[in-house]
């Protein structure tokens, strides 16, 4: 069988991380990486060991011979323009978070993938960590009910230190502190829970310690939401804190609860007196090193060669992103924002 040819556009940190998942794959490999400059994207091929053409136009790359696959790892505010260029090629897609940093280009790109039938993931990678497979394969068999509560909270001080920082403090490119780096809780939430939200109410505030003065947001927000069938989920973003990276998951059932590798569960542990804890890797890091980038990148592998569609396509991630922006726009507004968004 011949080989899926990718085009990676972005040569950052967590290109590097796409790099090495498909080069691993034995179904794809990468073929060519653009950057704003030849030398960027020369290097970052030399860097990996690649042997691949180099653009600063992802226009022409998407177009050259061999492109099968798109990956968007650039910032997120210039998501929109190469993921629909992409997706009208009829090319495969990849798009890192942030989908976009728009309501408006999230619809655009979302209203693009329909359109051409091409296969998509938005990297909520977490939904592969071993600590989510696990948490789901819990939920399905019943272990702790229906759950009617939840709650994902993502802390995680994003300082000079951080790669993506001198970025992410600029409201154009990091937006909030969801849509820089919190949605990863909104998605959890989301998956974790199934459902529709229909109403969302947050609240947003700066701490404006001496490592985060540059942010020209507020870097940290809570936000309560409610489901159509009346249950309810909290998230906290936290991407001015000082601690070590935390991603908290709390999910309250009818018949018991999950905290994090933990399980309380009395008609699946008959006589439980404390809680059960399941040893395995968390999500417990910001290294993007950390997280299942090559099972991510498998699975849409085996979307494309099944004809099947992601539970993380675009248009699911898009739910996910309205949340986002919803949440945005309440803490602006100081009061609820019903969902859909008009």
């Amino acid at each position: 069988m011949a080989r899926l040819g990718v085009g990676i556009v972005g040569t950052g940190w967590v290109a590097g991380e796409y790099i090495r998942a498909f080069s691993t794959l034995p179904e794809t490999e990468v073929r060519a990486l653009c950057s704003r400059t030849l030398e960027g994207a020369k290097a970052k091929a030399s860097e990996y060991g690649l042997s691949c053409s180099v653009f600063n136009d992802f226009e022409k790359m998407i177009t050259a011979d061999g492109i099968d696959i798109v990956c968007v790892a650039t910032p997120p505010n210039l998501h929109k323009a190469v993921a629909v260029a992409a997706a009208q090629a009829g090319k495969h897609l990849i798009v890192e978070k942030a989908m976009a940093t728009t309501l408006e280009d999230a619809r655009a790109i979302r209203d693009a993938v329909a359109r051409a039938g091409v296969k998509s993931v938005v990297s909520f990678v977490l939904r592969w960590n071993p600590l989510f497979e696990i948490i789901k394969i819990q939920l399905a068999d019943g272990a702790i009910g229906d759950v009617f509560f939840g709650e994902v909270d993502y802390f995680h001080g994003i300082g000079p230190w951080y790669k993506q920082y001198a970025w992410n403090v600029k409201k154009e490119v990091g937006v909030s502190s969801l849509l820089s780096a919190g949605c990863h809780a909104v998605d959890a939430l989301r998956w974790f829970m199934g459902g529709t939200v229909r109403e969302v109410s947050a609240y947003s505030t700066f701490g404006k310690g001496p490592d985060f003065k540059e942010y020209e947001y507020d870097p940290t927000l809570c936000l309560v939401c409610q489901f159509g069938d009346g249950r309810v989920g909290k998230v906290a973003s936290c991407i001015e804190c000082i601690q070590p990276y935390t991603f908290h998951i709390n999910l309250v059932g009818t018949r018991g609860t999950i905290r994090n590798n933990q399980i309380y569960s009395k008609t699946k542990f008959p006589g439980q007196s404390t809680w059960a804890t399941v040893p395995t890797i968390l999500p417990d890091s910001g290294d993007v090193s950390h997280h299942p980038f090559l099972k991510e990148a498998g699975h849409l592998v085996d979307c494309i060669l099944n004809n099947t569609e992601s539970h993380v396509n675009v248009a699911d991630a898009y739910l996910t992103h309205e949340i986002c922006f919803a949440a945005d726009l309440s803490a602006r507004e100081k009061q609820p924002v019903r969902l859909p968004l008009g």
